[in-house]
């Protein structure tokens, strides 16, 4: 299951932070990070900046109830100066996540060419 867009909720409410705030860290609108929290994927430049920022294993942050997850089962740093750093060395790990993702996006996609090409059959 992919638990990506609830996790960047929680994170973000774990700092105490709301969408503007954390729109403004990773440089992207508010109206993104809405969107993020609702189920979009981003795109891999901005996780690469979500892993870093919140110290978090991609792997956690999509598969993972990070809500309902002891802090002790999963990777993250109350300080965001650092750079992000792998806690598991085994470099499938993060490839096999953001392969995951990929399918999650490739599928959102489809479903807004489909939904596209439902509105303009209706407005023929």
């Amino acid at each position: 299951m992919n638990y990506f867009s609830k996790n960047i909720k929680f994170l973000r409410e774990e700092r105490k932070w709301g969408q503007a705030e954390l729109a403004k860290q990773l440089n992207v609108t508010r109206d993104n990070v809405a969107s993020y929290e609702r189920g979009s994927i981003p795109k891999l430049e901005v996780l690469v900046k979500i892993v870093n920022l919140f110290h978090i294993d991609l792997k956690d942050l999509v598969e993972k109830d990070l809500e309902s997850t002891p802090p002790s089962g999963y990777t993250i740093a109350t300080d965001s100066d650092g750079a992000y750093q792998r806690v598991d060395q085994n470099g499938d790990l993060t490839l096999e996540s953001l392969q995951k993702l990929v399918k999650i996006q490739e599928k959102y996609i489809k479903t807004l060419e489909d939904k596209i090409e439902a509105s303009s059959k209706k407005t023929l």
